[in-house]
């Protein structure tokens, strides 16, 4: 599959330049074309006080501010669009003036250069009409901002090739972003549920059933989220959201239609009061009637669109999460909720509009199914791919079930020889799911976590006896409860991206799904116990050099690539290093103050720090599974304990633990 490397974008505002942003931070050299030089120069404006911001803010160098610049070429010629691999137009809605955009390109642009529009406004197959090649004119709908916001909706027409789509898909998760594949349909899919969700604050407003401040209380209680449809409105614009209402009721019907009191807000010029505690109408706050409708008009459009093909849940869901940051998509929140619950809330919101119920999920009112873990192949090769970019690929109780169900499918299938596991994103795996772990502690439920950490193990060593050839992909970040899965694999492939640590004892645990005793096995006790004890992270040169990793290649394109990769040559478990390997040996857990590594060990927790040389010291001279065991044995401990309580709200709170030992 050919990389795209030349990217045109057309259109100098607000959004175009903030495309053009992303594609020159991933260092891409990108022509920015506006209809005269006032515009152009406004937008090669707006990308430098943006990067300069990100100066200030110590996120890039002025070294890396003057070189992402330096890739930038503005220009008004459209012949300087000829050797594009990939052009994304970012102009006003007008259908006219895009379709003719495009017929005019079609005569300057190589016969293989992808054409892509961003708009919001307009199917991609309308926009594709009278130009001689419509199959290779695409939908790449961004969200704001677009050079920081992850989530980018790639929409086919029913003409586009779909070699190129997944050329798009594979170039935007390579570049950073978190693409979804998406029906053309109006409002694609994220502004399809999320706009409606907006108008019916507005409309409870309008009705009498709560104040500004009230409504946006209860969207925020109920969705987990940092600000309600007014705060929201008033963050992206108070018109844009009526006019993408206005957009959607002329194609899907009068629901969707901007309610009074957000037209006329749009027409006084001011943003909503987010303070007013006024209730309209002679009304009162009413919780129920705000949650029922708020869910019923965002969850129940969601489950209308999955039956309608526009886009299936676990896309929805994670561009949700990606692209308006809510920590739940619809989906799952109907899983949390209830989803009989759910289509009574939906029910009695459809029924008002004289809209049909959705087939999806309220048929059969079950739980929805997320595919977190996928399954995939190539001739004799299979592929297990973690499929939460958002949460790291984080390993909690529904992810290491569907790990367990994705990898015994492709170890029973006689065609399959061997089976890769990789993570899509920044991250292989980096580590279990810690909010998991607190529920767990806040519930008082240590069994839960014993058994979870059980069932973990069980896989792990399921992926560890198979006969097909088993290799973990570290292109990210691999830690914790990742780096324990990948060592139970035959091989380990790392990248420049690679970042491998044991990082439980900083957070008041150990390793408890076979990193005890996999690692001391493999690189020797005494770089184990090191790599344990002090947290410490490596690149994949320093894995390579510890025996951890047995090839660095380049990051790929396309993990199909995977399927070519030459695995003769293992040269994982090195005897240990002498310098480290010899200040580890007898390491008990207790170290003076002379310690080479005693400022390191100082930030441990001291029970999980000797618990963890204890368990390694003595697993060393058991059987594996024995060795297993043991850990498991110490498990309740070490989560009874209060610094691993600690340790562990310090992920999820950003702050530094300051352990008792307790």
């Amino acid at each position: 599959m050919r990389k795209i490397e030349k990217i045109g974008v057309i259109g100098a505002g607000t959004m175009g330049s903030a495309i053009a942003q992303h594609f020159l931070m991933k260092d891409l050299k990108v022509t920015l074309l506006d209809q005269n030089e006032k515009s152009t120069e406004q937008g090669r404006l707006i990308i430098s006080e943006s990067l300069t911001e990100a100066v200030k803010r110590h996120i890039i160098s002025e070294d890396k501010f003057q070189k992402t610049m330096s890739n930038l070429t503005t220009t008004t010629d459209q012949s300087a669009l000829k050797d594009a691999d990939l052009i994304v137009e970012a102009i006003f809605e007008d259908l006219k003036v895009k379709q003719d955009l495009f017929k005019a390109l079609e005569n300057v642009i190589r016969p293989d250069c992808i054409l892509a529009s961003n708009t919001s406004s307009f199917l991609i197959s309308d926009i594709a009409k009278g130009t001689r090649h419509p199959e290779r004119i695409v939908g790449v709908h961004y969200f704001y901002h677009a050079a920081k916001n992850k989530l980018v909706e790639i929409i086919p027409s029913h003409k586009s090739d779909k070699k190129l789509i997944d050329e798009l898909f594979n170039f935007y998760a390579y570049y950073g972003k978190t693409p979804i594949i998406v029906k053309d349909a109006p409002g694609f899919a994220i502004n399809r549920f999320f706009v409606p969700w907006l108008n019916e604050g507005s409309r409870l407003l309008e009705e009498g059933y709560g104040s500004i401040k009230f409504i946006d209380e209860v969207a925020r209680k109920v969705f987990g989220i940092g600000m309600g449809p007014f705060a929201l409105m008033n963050a992206t614009g108070v018109p844009i959201a009526m006019h993408a209402a206005d957009g959607l009721a002329s194609k899907l019907g009068n629901f969707y239609k901007p309610s009074k009191i957000l037209c006329n807000q749009v027409a006084s010029g001011n943003l909503w009061d987010v303070s007013d505690t006024q209730i309209l109408n002679g009304g009162e706050d009413n919780e129920d009637v705000v949650t029922s409708r708020l869910i019923g008009a965002s969850l129940g459009i969601a489950a209308q669109m999955v039956s309608e093909g526009v886009v299936d849940a676990t896309s929805n869901d994670l561009g949700t999460r990606a692209g308006l940051r809510w920590p739940m998509g619809p989906f799952e929140l109907m899983n949390k909720i209830g989803v009989p619950k759910v289509g009574e809330m939906v029910k009695d919101l459809f029924s008002h509009w004289h809209m049909p119920m959705p087939d999806f999920a309220f048929k059969s009112n079950k739980p929805v199914s997320l595919e977190w873990v996928e399954t995939k192949t190539k001739g004799e090769t299979g592929f297990v791919l973690f499929n939460l970019p958002d949460r790291m690929n984080a390993l909690g109780e529904t992810v290491v079930d569907q790990l367990d169900k994705s990898f015994t499918k492709l170890d029973q299938d006689p065609a399959i020889k061997r089976i890769f596991i990789l993570g899509h994103g920044k991250a292989f795996v980096a580590g279990a799911d810690i909010k998991f772990f607190l529920d767990g502690l806040a519930a008082n439920d240590v069994n839960r976590i014993q058994k979870f950490t059980e069932f973990g193990q069980e896989v792990l060593n399921k992926i560890a006896a198979s006969t097909k050839t088993t290799c973990a992909y570290l292109d990210g970040l691999t830690l914790g409860g990742g780096l324990e899965l990948a060592l139970a694999c035959d091989y380990r492939i790392g990248t420049k991206n690679t970042t491998i640590a044991f990082p439980e004892t900083g957070i008041g645990i150990f390793p408890g799904l076979g990193g005890t005793q996999r690692s001391s096995r493999l690189i020797g006790t005494g770089l184990a116990k090191y790599l344990v004890a002090t947290g410490q992270f490596l690149n994949s040169e320093k894995a390579y050099e510890y025996g951890i990793i047995d090839k660095i290649i380049d990051p790929l394109y396309d993990f199909y690539d995977l399927d070519k990769l030459s695995l003769d040559n293992r040269q994982c478990g090195k005897v240990d290093q002498a310098d480290i390997g010899s200040l580890f040996n007898d390491f008990d857990g207790n170290f003076k103050t002379d310690h080479p590594y005693a400022n390191i060990l100082s930030r441990k927790a001291p029970i999980a720090l000797k618990l963890a040389m204890k368990i390694m010291d003595e697993g060393a001279k058991l059987p594996l599974q024995d060795g297993l065991k043991l850990e498991l044995a110490n498990l309740k401990h070490i989560f009874a304990t209060q610094d691993a309580a600690l340790g562990l709200n310090s992920v999820v709170k950003g702050f530094k633990p300051k352990f008792t030992g307790a």
